[in-house]
This record gives structure tokens, C-alpha cells and sequence, in this order.
């Protein structure tokens, strides 16, 4: 069975792509974005003064992927360019309107590609599938859900005495998940053959919530996602935890509530400067003023470059991530990938263990400080995390991925 994946932004959609391109089982790859220095926008580098071409030049190339074809790439609209630049001025609002609108227009860009002749299914994102799946079932397509995050319902569950307990750390206007939003993921799942995960978590809310109930639950796998080995594949062992050094954490993602970043702040502003350092890098998704009171203890880092975020994690021990929601945090993948402890929570995927970090069974900033204190507090133990970080990082290698791929093509082939 070939596929043809379409995401009109990024996500591991790229990863899904190259899996099923080395399988010779690639039809097409849709993005919104893909750099190719020959095509507008990305040729705009050539003309700008020198600073400013550096900074856009680094923003494209994180949409860089020399292992896809270019012939097996179809490019459609600018609308995810116009969202990014709404959401990094902090106009979440207009950002989620763009997307909406972004989603449907992609959609209909693609209906002569999903009319061909040529027999293949069609594997989507959860958000932007909808209209895409609906054509193509017209045409006896196999839809294929590829979900990010869990389900909406499970997210609203877990947000909204979030909201009423830190209410300071989210953005003024910041909506919580709507009732629209609800609507179009049943849809997704009613209309999609197959539904995917990343991990047991994510799998388990849609267990558990999904209006479908077992129609959704029938239909519904676990594939564990893949860190990029082309950034993270061959890194050094990690160097040896030396006794005088202050513990160096690590945060990268989102800075936003979701993600739990106001409990590491919380928690980190009652450790000692002495005992360790907190670097964050990442979009900020918080006010500034919930922000400043921390600004002075920690080293913020707005978005780097893909290829940058190696030697960042290869230059501190612990990453943390107590997310409340997630799908299966790649993050974390990569950070054992570089030889980094973990302290996440349950919710950010199935990737850390006992063995190489602290899971939170409950996430608040009293668990994240207690787990801190306990890295600090014993580096024979946080130096086994670190040792044992890489050998568990394989299990997400991405030849596993594609060959998990490959088997669930078989399946469906079946």
C-alpha cells in the first residue's frame, strides 16, 4: 500500500514521509512549508541585509529536510507563514482563526491530487484532515488519522482547573478547548479507517472520552513516534557529571501552561542559585508578568534552530517536562537520544522510565521541586539516568519507526 501524507504544517510529518519514501511506499508529501532556497519565500534571503538574512535564514531552515525527494513534495499556500507571525506577535486569537481557515483552504488545493487514478490511502494530522479524508473517501481512499495529542475532551478535563488555579500564567483571551473544536475531532475520527497515537497515554483518552466509543476504539493503534536521527542519531556519550558543578535543567518546548512551564518556575525559584541552573528555550505562551519575577534566575533562549538544539541538550543533564497534556512528547525522545535525565509526567508519553529519570504520577510544582531536590540531591543517580538515557533513545530510533510503518501497512493490506 503506498500513502500520501499532507500536514499543512510540520509536526513529524516530515519523519512519516522519509519512512514511507525508504519504503518506496511514498505517493506524496503536502506541506505548507518545505525550504527550497529556488522557490519563494525562501529566496527573500538573498535580499535581505546581512543580520536580518541570517535571522529569516535560520527560521527557514528548520523546515529543511534533505532526505525527502522534492519531486514527491507538493507545496500549497503561505496561511501557516501568517499564523506563525500572528502567533510570535502574541495574537493567539488571530492565529487560531488563520489555522482554521489555512486547514480548509489546504484541503481544497489537494483535491486534484487526491483524485488521481492511482490507488494509495491517505494519512493526515488531527485538526487539519476533516475536509481532505471527506474527499477522499468520495474516491475509496483509506483514511489514516495520524493524532498529535489526545483527545479534546480529556484536554479540557485536564485544563480547565488549570485555568481556575493559575490563572496568572495564562495569556489574556487564551480559549480553552471549544465545543467547535470537540465537533471536528469526532469527525475526524468517524471519518478516518484508521486512527494512530504516539503513545499509551494519548491512546487511553480516546478510550476513555471519544464519542465514537468502540467504533473509535476498534480503529484505534499505537505507533511510537521517532526522534530525528539526522540531528540526534550519532551523538558522543554523555560527559561524566563532575561533583562541584551545579545541576544544569532544561526546559524546551512551548513556554506555556499545557506544558507545565509555571510549575518549573515555581518550583525552581526555591532552589538554591548554588545547586543548579534552568535554562529555557522555546516560544513564550505566558504573560510577561507571570515571567519577570524568574526572569533573573533562568537563561530564556526564544526559537533556535533545529540544529542547534543538540549541543544545547548535550550541555545539561536534566531535561524537564511536566506537561499536563500531551501526545508523545518528541522532546523527550531527544533528549535521551542526547544523554539527558528526565523528570516528565506520565502525560508526556511513554519514552522516560525509572531508569533514566522521575516520572510524575501527579503534576504540580510541589512533585516538580521534590524531584528536582532528588536529582540534586544524588548524582550517582542522576549520572545511571544519563548512562542509560541513549540505549533507551534506540527504542525510538527512526528505523523503528519506519519498520513500525511498514508493518502497519501490511496490516492494513491485510
Amino acid at each position: 500500500m503506498k500513502a500520501a501524507v499532507f500536514h499543512p504544517g510540520t509536526q513529524h510529518s516530515w519523519q512519516t514521509a522519509t519512512a514511507l519514501q525508504q519504503l518506496g511506499c511514498l505517493e506524496w508529501y503536502a506541506t505548507s512549508i518545505f525550504h527550497d532556497p529556488g522557490r519563494w519565500p525562501y529566496r527573500l534571503e538573498r535580499y535581505l541585509p546581512p543580520p536580518l538574512a541570517r535571522r529569516v535564514g535560520a527560521e527557514f531552515r528548520r523546515f529543511r529536510h534533505d532526505g525527502l525527494d522534492p519531486a514527491l513534495v507538493r507545496t500549497a499556500g503561505l496561511f501557516e507563514w501568517f499564523e506563525r507571525a500572528a502567533a510570535r506577535m502574541g495574537a493567539g486569537g488571530l492565529a487560531r482563526r488563520l489555522d482554521r481557515i489555512g486547514n480548509r483552504r489546504f484541503a481544497g488545493l489537494l483535491a486534484r491530487e487526491i483524485a488521481s487514478p492511482h490507488p494509495f490511502a491517505l494519512w493526515g494530522y488531527d485538526g487539519s484532515s476533516l475536509e481532505t479524508f471527506r474527499m477522499g473517501r468520495t474516491h475509496g481512499r483509506h483514511c489514516i488519522l495520524d493524532r498529535t495529542i489526545g483527545d479534546m475532551r480529556a484536554y479540557r478535563a485536564a485544563m480547565e482547573p488549570l485555568r481556575q488555579s493559575h490563572a496568572q500564567w495564562f495569556l489574556p483571551g487564551a480559549a480553552l478547548v471549544d465545543d467547535a473544536a470537540i465537533e471536528r475531532a469526532d469527525a475526524e475520527y468517524e471519518t478516518a479507517d484508521t486512527i494512530l497515537v504516539g503513545c499509551e497515554f494519548a491512546a487511553r483518552t480516546i478510550r476513555d472520552h471519544a464519542a465514537g466509543g468502540a467504533a473509535v476504539v476498534a480503529r484505534l493503534r499505537v505507533l511510537p513516534y521517532c526522534h530525528d536521527e539526522t540531528l540526534f542519531g550519532a551523538l558522543p556519550a554523555p560527559a561524566p557529571l563532575r561533583r562541584d558543578e551545579p545541576l544544569r535543567f532544561l526546559f524546551v518546548g512551548h513556554l506555556s501552561p499545557r506544558k507545565g512551564i509555571q510549575h518549573v518556575l515555581e518550583a525552581f525559584s526555591r532552589i538554591p542559585p548554588a545547586a543548579a541552573s534552568l535554562t529555557l528555550v522555546g516560544d513564550m505562551a505566558i504573560p510577561r508578568t507571570a515571567f519577570a519575577p524568574h526572569a533573573h534566575r533562568v537563561t530564556w533562549l526564544p526559537t533556535v534552530p533545529r540544529s542547534a538544539v543538540p549541543a544545547i541538550m548535550a550541555a545539561h543533564h536534566v531535561l524537564l517536562l511536566p506537561s499536563h497534556f500531551e501526545g508523545a512528547a518528541i522532546t523527550v525522545h531527544e533528549a535521551l537520544a542526547s544523554g539527558m535525565g528526565v523528570i516528565q509526567s506520565r502525560q508526556a508519553g511513554d519514552a522516560g522510565t525509572e531508569q533514566t529519570g522521575i516520572i510524575l504520577e501527579q503534576v504540580s510544582s510541589e512533585a516538580v521541586h521534590d524531584a528536582m531536590l532528588q536529582a540534586i540531591d544524588a548524582r550517582d543517580r542522576v549520572e545511571g539516568w544519563r548512562n542509560a538515557a541513549q540505549a533507551r533513545a534506540r527504542l525510538f530510533s527512526f528505523e523503528r519507526y519506519r519498520d513500525n510503518i511498514a508493518a502497519l501497512l501490511r496490516s492494513l493490506d491485510g
